[in-house]
């Protein structure tokens, strides 16, 4: 009851300082890294504050991005190929250099190598983390990507309905979620609204952060590559080696 309480008074307070001029400009979410999203989502924390928080990881990519891209998760389980399984803690597994997943199992910290001819994983089972709500949808029609007129109201349930705080805004470089249509009074039921993006610059960060031109390295969003050569590196998921999930399945191997 505090918290709707509160929520109405905030609600007010915007409506009060708002009328005269409307909502010509979108909120602005604060700039965090991937890695900071992930501890903040395990944890239920706030990512700057640290207090506790009903935190989200919002994906507003597309549905086929989501699926078949893959989105942010967490490792559930890795099985070896000694069919041991290890249950990473807090399910924070950073793959180094393409070739090491590296993790903590109680007080015990582990370097296992995945690649051939010393890889010792079979499979990694993994859950995703992070709730879709599409920012553009694909139309059939014009076969372009148009505008989801229910984002917002969509994102603005999740603090009315869902009880969130914090949400975290996902996209594959972070322009999108820039541009996402948030306005100050959907920004004000949440106590944080975040994305994943590099604090200076534009497109370096999201899930996979941005091609560089393919000039490093060729793909888009892996860790070790040399995205430190840029002046403005990527922030992005895939860049700092974090667990993900591709598919509909609840986990994948």
């Amino acid at each position: 009851m505090q918290k709707v309480v509160g929520v109405f008074v905030i609600a007010v307070a915007f409506m009060t300082t708002t009328i005269a001029v409307g909502y010509a400009e979108d909120a602005c979410p604060e700039p965090i890294t991937a890695e900071q999203a992930f501890d903040a989502y395990i944890d239920q924390v706030d990512p700057v504050s640290g207090e506790d928080a009903k935190v989200l990881i919002v994906d507003v990519r597309t549905k086929a991005e989501y699926y078949w891209i893959g989105t942010c998760a967490k490792v559930d389980e890795i099985i070896t190929q000694d069919d041991e399984g290890i249950i990473p803690y807090r399910g924070k597994v950073k793959l180094r250099r393409k070739k090491f997943l590296t993790f903590e199992e109680e007080e015990n910290s582990f370097l296992v190598p995945v690649v051939m001819p010393a890889c010792n994983v079979e499979s990694i089972k993994t859950s995703p983390i992070a709730t879709l709500i599409s920012y553009e949808i694909w139309d059939e029609e014009s076969c372009k990507k148009v505008l989801n007129d229910n984002f917002e109201d969509s994102i603005a349930a999740l603090a009315v309905d869902d009880d969130v705080d914090v949400i975290i805004l996902m996209c594959r470089s972070g322009k999108r979620t820039t541009l996402c249509p948030i306005t100050p009074y959907t920004a004000a039921l949440f106590t944080g609204v975040y994305e994943i993006e590099h604090e200076n610059k534009n497109g370096r960060g999201g899930f996979q952060g941005t091609s560089y031109n393919n000039s490093y390295n060729g793909y888009r969003g892996f860790p070790g590559r040399k995205t430190s050569c840029s002046e403005y590196p990527s922030v992005s998921w895939c860049d700092a080696g974090l667990p993900i999930h591709i598919g509909a399945c609840s986990s994948n191997e």
